[in-house]
């Protein structure tokens, strides 16, 4: 059974956790090259291709790094130029983001962009137009929409199949593509990625994909360069935060390495190439 793995391309100090000011970010120690590379590194020692989700901002101050992705055969995608969430945007707002990004993107990739995912998980039910958008610019695919609410973003009772949403009546050729959960005893148990990969044990990992692959289905793991990092800059900040962002970095890169021994991956879009999704509406 094939699955998926995704790495989505940011720093330490690009994500929503210590929501620093972008107008801040020159001043931190920039490290995405160095880890993005080391995952890079171990793919291509493993023989697996992945999705790469690539802020713009990155794409343009490190071309080369977008440039080795694309060389090594793994299939590049958009999330955004900013990691600024979406749910934050107007609609004009987003369509400028998504555009500015994907040209970055192919321009410096030489791949057609056709992936997106939002930073942070970011759509919610008041901006599912964010999905029209994204198929009026001719992306197949999303995987932005987490089945599970935490204080930063998901929606509860989504759906935890990939499908086409239909959008007051209107189906969507686009498929949503939604992370891995484990459903057990009528609960939603996220374990695939970021902060979830890192708490849980391998074997639970291990065995909770394994349980999704016995049901004839693909799972999703997903990891950020910064969650292999143990040698970033330690933070003074509250202490929710720091566990957050910190717990368990020294445990992300072996479980991966493990995970990929284990299991088959490939890329988002040859996964969803060719399968038949079904239509939900949301």
């Amino acid at each position: 059974m094939k699955n998926v793995l995704t790495i989505d391309v940011e720093d330490w100090y690009q994500g929503h956790d210590f929501h620093f000011a972008i107008s801040k970010w020159a001043s931190f120690e920039d490290r995405v090259t160095v880890n993005t590379e080391r995952i890079l590194d171990l793919l291509s020692q493993k023989g697996v291709k992945a999705t790469f989700f690539v802020l713009g901002c990155v794409a343009e101050r490190h071309p080369e790094l977008v440039r080795r992705i694309a060389r090594e055969g793994h299939e590049i995608g958009s999330h955004g130029y900013w990691h600024q969430m979406v749910s934050t945007m107007t609609e004009d707002e987003f369509r400028q983001d998504l555009v500015r990004t994907r040209n970055i993107l192919e321009q410096t990739s030489g791949q057609k962009i056709s992936l997106y995912r939002a930073p942070s998980w970011s759509i919610t039910r008041e901006t599912f137009w964010v999905l029209e958008i994204l198929e009026d610019e001719g992306f197949l695919c999303d995987s932005s929409i987490q089945p599970f609410r935490t204080p930063l973003s998901g929606i509860n009772g989504m759906p935890v199949v990939p499908f086409h949403p239909v959008i007051n009546g209107k189906r969507l050729r686009l498929v949503e593509y939604p992370p891995t959960v484990l459903q057990l005893n009528g609960l939603r148990i996220p374990f695939s990625g970021g902060l979830y990969l890192r708490i849980l044990p391998l074997d639970f990992v291990s065995w909770a994909l394994k349980k999704q692959n016995t049901k004839k289905k693909a799972g999703m793991i997903y990891v950020h360069p910064w969650e292999i990092d143990t040698e970033q800059p330690r933070l003074s900040a509250p202490a929710h935060i720091k566990f957050v962002h910190y717990y368990n970095l020294s445990s992300t890169f072996s479980k991966l390495e493990r995970l990929i021994e284990r299991f088959a991956f490939v890329p988002l879009g040859e996964l969803i190439q060719g399968s038949q999704f079904p239509d939900i509406a949301i």
